[in-house]
């Protein structure tokens, strides 16, 4: 395990990030509130993440929690600063607003989620903790880490179909004929984010390091952030006739949780 992460002072651990989790979710579910759709999403995700850690899947366990509880700070700072109309990324703007106005499907709701926590915020968490080590631009330490977050993309494409049987039993019970609606048999949505993160998270982490002065991290920050808007506006202007005619009938269909 790396020296640097036995030096840092861990304010949190997975048991007390997947207990926020868990009380946020039904808090969420008991309000009717569809922010619910990706916090179910993500209760799962970090449960087979901790296991991971327990069976050593990662090359730095220590590290690698260390990433996961930042991660999740990011995600509560960002839903309780929409809560009060404070400052959240556009992607997370838009996640939230669209689930606040059930304007969606599901599968919507929970990429839009999905995007904005890895694609706005998980290079601002890997720089910190990189920056926090020191560990750049040591090469050596810096591909261990790449490692790790590789192993991460990993996790996530294991979980697609999972998080869809998920969904599935608690929201949207046909949630499968939607994604096969929304292009499933050649280029879904979820693997189009999924593919992003593994190509743009790591190289944007490497730049926001690499920045020589504030003005420049600023400048790669805010276009990280647009990046990850633009891909939430695809998700949710989607143009195929097939789902367009099917969205005429979301809020019908939440109602009776079909999709």
């Amino acid at each position: 395990m790396g020296a640097a992460s036995k030096q840092v002072v861990q304010k949190q651990n997975m048991n007390q990030v997947i207990s926020e989790m868990t009380q946020r979710l039904e808090f969420l579910q008991e309000c009717g509130d569809y922010r619910v759709i990706f916090q179910r999403v993500y209760l799962l995700m970090t449960k087979e993440m901790q296991r991971r850690l327990i069976d050593d899947f990662f090359e730095d366990s220590v590290w690698m929690e260390r990433v996961l509880v930042k991660f999740a700070q990011y995600y509560f700072d960002a839903i309780d600063s929409y809560e009060i109309g404070k400052y959240c990324s556009p992607a997370w703007k838009l996640a939230f607003d669209q689930a606040t106005d059930r304007r969606g499907f599901v599968v919507q709701d929970a990429l839009l989620g999905i995007n904005a926590h890895i694609n706005s915020d998980l290079p601002m968490v890997l720089h910190s903790i990189l920056t926090e080590d020191k560990a750049w631009p040591d090469a050596r330490i810096m591909m261990r880490r790449r490692q790790d977050h590789e192993r991460i993309n990993e996790v996530l494409a294991d979980l697609v179909d999972l998080a869809q049987d998920e969904l599935a039993n608690h929201h949207a019970r046909f949630i499968r004929p939607v994604d096969f609606l929304m292009g499933r048999k050649d280029e879904s949505l979820s693997s189009f984010i999924l593919t992003h993160c593994r190509s743009s998270v790591w190289y944007n982490t490497e730049l926001l390091l690499d920045a020589p002065d504030e003005e420049q991290w600023n400048f790669h920050k805010k276009r990280i952030e647009n990046d990850a808007y633009t891909i939430a506006l695809r998700v949710t202007q989607y143009n195929s006739r097939r789902f367009t005619l099917l969205k005429r009938f979301a809020s019908f269909a939440r109602r009776y949780r079909w999709f």
